[in-house]
């Protein structure tokens, strides 16, 4: 059960994250801190190829690891885009949807039926994101309207889409391909620098603008890549001993804790009941997921 450690531990290394990269996105955008917290990673994943061989990986092996880290620092955007937008306590526990999504996906890939707890994982779901969303004078359908048409809501459903195709590439890579936990991370992390230093450039925004913000935000910045570097290594050595959406499951429980800190700390609306629904959503990736060993 080492694998269930490493997974909790990566829930509360991302939690604290996110407290603090929500704290930073009120003084930058989220483009701007993906792209200064990729470049501290970088530096911080430098010494990996001390401890290992990157270079043993083969060609066809290296371009999927590349395309899903591409898919990857697109997810990343996307969460911290939706960071900048909402409120804490209510962008992190539609995350949770991610364990259900990926376990429905991989149900229907191998065309099996829903059973029973399944189908009660579902409508824990559907009821742990109707009272997150749900406002006063809200009635009937309109939380879930919102979630679909609201501006604000559409990075986190593009992150949860892609979210469940990495998390499933991530276990192939680990196990069908045996690279090892580290190699993945080198390369991801390297990825993620390039894609959204590209972006800072197409935008033409100015290098030396987002590094005088960088400036005054640098201790909760290099805050943040040690724990980011510290939660995905986690959960990649969680994802090569266990089931994908098991871990992953766990690693949500996260939005409890930073709901909670984070909700408290920037006096977040209806607490409550995002808590409550946040609960729900991540109970239902558990019940969902009863069946795997």
């Amino acid at each position: 059960m080492i694998w269930f450690g490493l997974a909790f531990l990566s829930a509360l290394l991302s939690a604290a994250a996110a407290i603090m990269q929500k704290k930073i996105l009120f003084r930058m955008t989220a483009l701007e801190f993906s792209f200064l917290v990729s470049v501290l990673t970088v530096a911080l994943c430098a010494l990996i190829p001390l401890a290992v061989d990157v270079t043993s990986v083969s060609g066809p092996t290296l371009a999927i690891m590349l395309a899903k880290s591409v898919l990857s620092a697109a997810a990343f955007l996307l969460v911290m885009m939706s960071l900048e937008r909402n409120q804490i306590s209510s962008a992190l526990p539609l995350l949770g949807l991610t364990p259900a999504i990926t376990a429905l996906l991989s149900l229907a890939a191998t065309g099996e039926m829903l059973r029973g707890w399944e189908w009660g994982g579902i409508a824990l779901m559907m009821g742990g994101t109707y009272l997150v969303e749900r406002k006063p004078g809200n009635l009937g359908l309109r939380p879930f309207r919102e979630v679909i048409a609201a501006r604000s809501h559409r990075p986190i459903i593009g992150a949860l889409l892609l979210f469940a195709v990495t998390s499933v590439v991530d276990k192939s890579l680990l196990t069908g391909y045996a690279v090892k936990p580290l190699v993945v991370l080198f390369y991801q992390q390297a990825v993620y620098c390039l894609v959204f230093g590209a972006m800072v450039w197409i935008r033409m925004a100015s290098f030396r603008g987002v590094i005088a913000k960088a400036k005054e935000q640098l201790p909760l910045i290099l805050a943040v890549a040690l724990l980011t570097v510290a939660y995905r290594l986690s959960q990649l050595e969680a994802t090569r001993d266990a089931p994908v959406a098991l871990v992953l499951a766990i690693k949500r429980t996260s939005i409890l804790y930073a709901t909670f800190f984070g909700g408290k700390m920037f006096s977040e609306d209806r607490l409550r009941m995002k808590l409550l629904g946040g609960a729900l959503i991540i109970a239902s990736g558990f019940v969902i997921l009863r069946n795997v060993a």
